[in-house]
C-alpha cells in the first residue's frame, strides 16, 4: 500500500481545514454546491477527515469517505455514514457499481491521477456523475506564486509543464503543502484523464478569489 502522507497530521489538518470550511465560500462548500443537491449513496475519494461529507449530507447524500490515512479516517468515521480504508489507485468497489462519486482537492495528493481515474471510470455506474474540485493546475503549485497574495502581478517560474512531484517550495507557504508536498498535473493532461476514462464532460468551472481563478471544478458523467 502506498504511503499515507497525512498520518501524523489528522488532528492539525482537521483544526485547519474546519476554521476554513465555516466560511460560506470554502471550498468544501463550492464543491457540495458543484455536487448539488440529491440523495442516495456519494462515494467520496480521499474524504480526508470528513468535513466535505458533512457539507454533502447537508444537502441530501450519504457519504460514504475513502482515504488512505488511517489517522484521518479516525477523525472521519464520525462524519460519514461509512468509512473505508483504501488506495485511490485500486479502489474496492465492483465494475460500474458507483453511481455518484467525486473527490475535492486530491488530484494534487494521489501519484498518478490517470491511472485514479482509470479507476474511476471503471467504478461508476452507466449514466452516473463524477465531480472534481481540486488546485488550478495552470495558476497554482511551484511554478507560480499563490494568486490570493497579490491583485496585481504573478511571478511566474519555469516547471508548469512537468508532471513531477514536489515536496518542498518556498511557493508552499506554511500549510499543508509545506508538509505533505504536491503532485503538479498541467491542465491538459488533467482533462484528458478524465476524458480517457470514459466520462463526458458537461461543466468545467473556474473559482477562487485573487488576480487569476485558484480553484478547478469538473463535473462529468458516464454515458448510460
Amino acid at each position: 500500500m502506498r504511503t499515507a502522507r497525512y498520518d501524523g497530521l489528522a488532528e492539525w489538518y482537521d483544526a485547519e481545514q474546519t476554521r476554513i470550511a465555516q466560511r460560506p465560500d470554502s471550498p468544501v462548500a463550492q464543491f457540495a454546491d458543484l455536487v448539488g443537491a440529491g440523495s442516495g449513496l456519494f462515494v467520496e475519494i480521499g474524504c480526508g477527515t470528513g468535513l466535505t461529507a458533512q457539507a454533502l449530507a447537508a444537502r441530501g447524500w450519504t457519504v460514504a469517505g475513502l482515504d488512505l490515512s488511517g489517522d484521518q479516517l479516525g477523525i472521519a468515521h464520525g462524519r460519514c455514514a461509512a468509512v473505508v480504508r483504501g488506495d485511490a489507485h485500486e479502489l474496492p468497489f465492483r465494475t460500474g457499481s458507483v453511481a455518484e462519486l467525486g473527490m475535492a482537492f486530491v488530484h494534487t495528493d494521489v501519484d498518478a491521477f490517470d491511472a485514479v481515474m482509470r479507476e474511476v471510470g471503471r467504478v461508476v455506474a452507466p449514466a452516473g456523475r463524477f465531480t472534481c474540485v481540486g488546485a488550478h493546475p495552470c495558476f497554482v503549485g511551484h511554478h507560480v506564486d499563490s494568486p490570493t497574495k497579490s491583485d496585481t502581478h504573478l511571478g511566474f517560474a519555469a516547471g508548469y509543464r512537468e508532471a513531477v512531484r514536489v515536496d518542498a517550495s518556498e511557493q508552499f507557504g506554511p500549510g499543508i503543502r509545506s508538509r505533505v508536498g504536491a503532485r503538479h498535473v498541467p491542465l491538459g493532461p488533467f482533462l484528458t484523464a478524465i476524458i480517457d476514462a470514459g466520462l463526458v464532460l458537461d461543466r468545467v468551472v473556474e473559482g477562487g478569489d485573487g488576480i487569476v481563478p485558484w480553484m478547478l471544478g469538473v463535473c462529468a458523467h458516464r454515458p448510460g
